[in-house]
């Protein structure tokens, strides 16, 4: 399954890139999202680092993933794909492009459950629709950070 979720933020795109490119602000773009963790990263998303982090399930349910970053294009996109986890496939890219009012942010998600969880029918059915508002949830934070400064402090910590 292929999915593209979008936003535009305002903020200058090397901003924005820098944000996102530093795994250590995850917890604060997913703050308030139940059950996200952040385990251990190597600091940055270039490649061959590594973020790992935990996603409960139903408020129950521990899912440890692991990711390994790959193409890096700054400021324009990176990638990184699933080392450990429940998927068959998952890779993620981030692209980050000026517009008029500052940055659109387009993340475009390969996913795919293995066939003992029901391949491509249950990832339609269960991912696709909790990743919509997974995304909901992300672009909705990252515009509140933008919009209050938070997003270019914490680049500036982080760099």
């Amino acid at each position: 399954m292929n999915l593209v979720f979008e936003t535009t933020v305002p903020a200058p795109r090397e901003g924005v890139f820098a944000f996102h490119a530093t795994p250590a602000n995850l917890p604060v773009l997913l703050a308030g999202w139940a059950g996200f963790r952040l385990l251990r990263h190597d600091g940055s998303v270039r490649p061959g680092s590594e973020t790992w982090t935990v996603q409960s399930v139903a408020g129950i349910v521990p899912l440890a993933m692991g990711f390994r970053h790959g193409p890096w294009e700054p400021p324009a996109r990176f990638e990184e794909g699933m080392i450990h986890g429940p998927f068959a496939r998952f890779h993620h890219r981030h692209e980050f492009e000026e517009c008029p009012e500052g940055t659109r942010v387009r993340d475009r998600i390969e996913i795919l459950l293995p066939w003992w969880f029901g391949a491509a029918f249950s990832t339609r059915r269960t991912v696709g629709p909790a990743l919509r508002r997974f995304f909901a949830f992300r672009h909705a934070s990252l515009g509140r950070l933008a919009r209050s400064g938070a997003l270019d402090l914490l680049r500036r910590e982080g760099a």
